[in-house]
């Protein structure tokens, strides 16, 4: 997989922590409708669905690449859990869900083995949504 590539072709981007009890967090990410939905398993009041800017836009196509997100789903995928990630005390599990502009889909996730540049991504989220990505 040519990952620079890949990177320009994502279309959907869906991101979601939760602990055993089904709390968390998801986020998706609709480039083409320029979307941002969230939500909030803690407190459901706290749902939304906006408009990505501009600037959110640029943040994201320059730092999604940077938390290197594609190569570790790819790991996990290919059972390189070691390699890719840590084992973690926290009781929550994450998953992503990835679909390119040709319709292909990538997909991975763990239980208490989150990756190593989780926060990463974390801090990405949190800058374009504004809120905290983090199990409670």
């Amino acid at each position: 997989m040519d990952y620079k590539k890949a990177y320009g072709s994502i279309t959907v981007l869906e991101v979601e922590i939760r602990t055993f009890a089904n709390e968390g967090y998801a986020v998706k990410y609709d480039f083409g409708r320029k979307v941002i939905s969230w939500r909030d398993n803690y407190m459901w009041n706290n749902n939304f669905t906006r408009s990505i800017s501009d600037d959110k836009m640029a943040l994201i196509k320059e730092k999604l690449p940077e938390s290197g997100m594609l190569e570790w789903m790819k790991g996990y995928e290919m059972g390189m859990t070691e390699e890719f990630g840590d084992k973690t005390v926290v009781p929550g599990e994450w998953s992503i869900k990835v679909e390119f502009d040709d319709k292909t889909r990538l997909v991975s996730g763990a239980e208490q083995h989150f990756p190593k540049k989780w926060k990463n991504l974390k801090t990405l989220i949190e800058q374009t949504t504004g809120c905290s990505f983090l199990l409670r």
